[in-house]
């Protein structure tokens, strides 16, 4: 069974992605319970991640199977048409969409947990704030997480990966594909380049802990500047890479004294 610390992650990604767009969301919700309107995700939101969680496909069918396996077969309201709170019928798709991206940012986070961890030099006063910084953005940006009007038809992006749009552009009807193909090309191209950001910050983290602290900063320079040539900073609020840059360069900038300081010192000391 899920933990409760996980659940609110997945209630927050469902709220702040899918709940906005539900027609059937009363005023001031959510929650959506005490305002009279019973709500299949706050029902059985353990349930119906585990169900989402157990499929891996880019079509939405399968996952409507496990849902109604997992989860409806088992709520009270089954067979009451009239009032079933179930949002996978008609939010199917964004439902699907953050869980599997709280997924993804937890695996990531996982990977750079097991990165501190296992740094040599990850016990240095010089190496706490990096860490810091480090761990607070890893896993935070995947894929495009901020709002689009993609193409001439407009398509806002937001949550989705590529091969899910990629599932799209086979599904839709035909004068709909080539705008969906061309999203899937732009959201791999997203999703590569917050691979690139990832790797550069951890390489960054690995210099900074070996004492390579002119490496580490281009490392964090250059994961920075990636993110910030997609725009992500100006649409999406939160930079991610942009406080391991500051904390790497503000480090380094203080070794890079005290070694001049050091060269200093011992040019005195020279006969």
């Amino acid at each position: 069974m899920i933990a409760g610390p996980q659940l609110q992650e997945y209630l927050d990604e469902i709220r702040q992605e899918v709940c906005g767009r539900c027609v059937e969301r009363p005023y001031g919700g959510p929650p959506c319970g005490p305002l009279g309107k019973p709500c299949g995700v706050e029902l059985h939101l353990p349930q119906l991640v585990e169900s989402v969680r157990q499929v891996h496909s880019d079509l939405i069918g399968p996952y409507l199977a496990a849902n109604r396996s997992e989860v409806c077969e088992h709520c009270p309201y089954l067979h009451h048409a009239d009032c079933c709170p179930c949002p996978m019928d008609s939010l199917a798709v964004l439902v699907v969409e953050a869980i599997e991206a709280v997924d993804r940012r937890r695996q990531q986070r996982g990977h750079g947990a097991e990165v501190i961890a296992t740094l040599p030099g990850r016990g240095r006063p010089d190496m706490a704030e990096v860490s810091r910084a480090y761990e607070a953005a890893v896993g935070r940006w995947v894929d495009c997480d901020w709002p689009t009007a993609f193409g001439p038809a407009a398509l806002d992006l937001q949550g989705l990966t590529a091969a899910e749009a990629e599932a799209r552009a086979v599904e839709v009807p035909a004068e709909q594909r080539r705008d969906w193909e061309a999203a899937a090309r732009w959201l791999r191209e997203v999703e590569r380049r917050a691979g690139e950001a990832e790797t550069e910050a951890e390489l960054a983290v690995r210099a900074a802990a070996a004492g390579d602290w002119a490496q580490a900063a281009e490392h964090a320079w250059v994961a920075w500047s990636i993110e910030f040539s997609t725009g992500r900073p100006f649409r999406q609020g939160a930079p991610t890479w942009q406080q391991l840059y500051k904390a790497v360069a503000a480090a380094a900038r203080v070794h890079s004294e005290r070694e001049a300081a050091e060269l200093i010192q011992v040019s005195i000391r020279l006969p």
